[in-house]
């Protein structure tokens, strides 16, 4: 899966209401908040609506470096493992302060079980 525009989050409207409205699960390297994607929300040409994600790094986390390696990092961990929430959900990943010294099988160890607890959650809600 590969992130386009049309994928990403910019508008800081998008990433309060996911995080006010969403559910949220924390772990020890990252936080993952779901939301259902709005009616008014971008369709792709198959007519089902492209899940959009957003990742908020803080000064928190370190210097510039520090946390554009974080945002890679997880930009390349939802293209591996995003598949199962490609479809109608806005998705808001923030690196926790252990993020910065975390290996990438690390961070990706933590994404995987996040979002599993993340779908679990939605499917128990149905």
């Amino acid at each position: 899966m590969k992130l386009t525009r049309r994928q990403t989050m910019k508008r800081a409207s998008e990433f309060a209401m996911v995080r006010a409205e969403g559910s949220s699960a924390a772990g020890r390297f990252l936080v993952l908040s779901a939301a259902p994607l709005s009616r008014g929300a971008a369709a792709s040409d198959t007519g089902a609506a492209e899940s959009r994600f957003g990742i908020i790094t803080t000064r928190k986390l370190g210097h510039a470096v520090v946390r554009n390696l974080l945002r890679r990092r997880v930009r390349e961990i939802l293209r591996a493992h995003g598949e199962p929430i490609s479809t109608g959900r806005y998705v808001v990943i923030i690196p926790r302060m252990h993020a910065a010294t975390a290996s990438y099988e690390q961070l990706e160890r933590d994404f995987i079980k996040q979002m599993k607890r993340l779908l679990r959650a939605e499917s128990k809600a149905c």
